[in-house]
């Protein structure tokens, strides 16, 4: 029983000094700033593209929240990371280590955690950035109305209001997906089989076949599919995949 003890004692050392970075998300020698009305938090280096940021947010925060019907858009505020590495610990805690250089952005329920455009890393772009903070701004108004929709209509939506459309030669290069990997997702593996490229022709495919206001039904009731649609997700999948194929 000691023995026992002992061991849950250290595993609870472990998972608290890993999330010990979570405590708060902000970090020392950030301020706070406000800036297009929203409340930011960044280091003063980061100043000016903190403000590029809360801007492009602002700019295009009015007609996301029309497209998703949302009233609930009070108390975003946005944190902007000196580095996507400085985002990884303050997302998943010190093991946040292993996460790959894409991920540059999360959000919570109030926050939009975004890396700084001034030091992007290696996978991104200033503009990628700045696409990438509208978008999750997206999440976190979908995530207010339903933080359980599933990986392509929740990421989907985020890419499609965002304006991160994908090339045709990058949809052709994913669009061969099978139905094992769409119906299975997890964040790294619907990465590495084009989610964050194919997840936005799903929702323009459903907005050309069914229309926009069915979308916005998807965020509210993603678990009841085939009312909305009135096909099940093996065939929106397959309908999907020949739609995809004229591209």
């Amino acid at each position: 029983m000691k023995r026992f003890l002992v061991v849950v004692a250290i595993i609870g050392l472990v998972v608290g000094v890993n999330f010990l970075p979570r405590v708060s998300l902000g970090m020392p020698g950030m301020n706070e700033y406000t800036f297009s009305g929203m409340r930011v938090l960044a280091k003063p280096a980061d100043q000016a593209d903190a403000e590029r940021l809360a801007a492009r947010i602002h700019d295009q925060a009015g007609t996301v929240a029309e497209a998703l019907g949302s009233k609930d858009t009070s108390g975003i505020g946005v944190i902007v990371y000196p580095s996507h590495k400085d985002l990884h610990r303050k997302t998943i805690g010190l093991v946040g280590a292993f996460l790959p250089d894409w991920f540059i952005g999360d959000n919570t329920r109030d926050w939009v955690l975004i890396t700084s455009p001034g030091n992007p890393g290696p996978s991104h772009s200033r503009e990628s950035i700045e696409q990438a903070a509208v978008h999750e701004y997206v999440h976190v108004l979908t995530d207010r109305v339903n933080k359980n929709l599933g990986y392509w209509f929740k990421e989907g939506i985020a890419l499609f209001l965002a304006d991160q459309v994908p090339s045709p030669d990058s949809i052709r290069s994913y669009r061969d997906i099978g139905w094992e990997d769409y119906s299975n997702p997890n964040a790294l593996q619907f990465a590495e089989v084009g989610g964050y490229t194919l997840a936005y022709t799903l929702i323009a495919y459903i907005e050309e076949s069914y229309g926009w206001n069915t979308v916005v039904g998807l965020v509210s009731n993603d678990t009841d599919l085939e009312q909305i649609l009135g096909i099940g997700q093996r065939q929106l999948f397959d309908d999907w995949k020949g739609w995809l194929a004229q591209i």
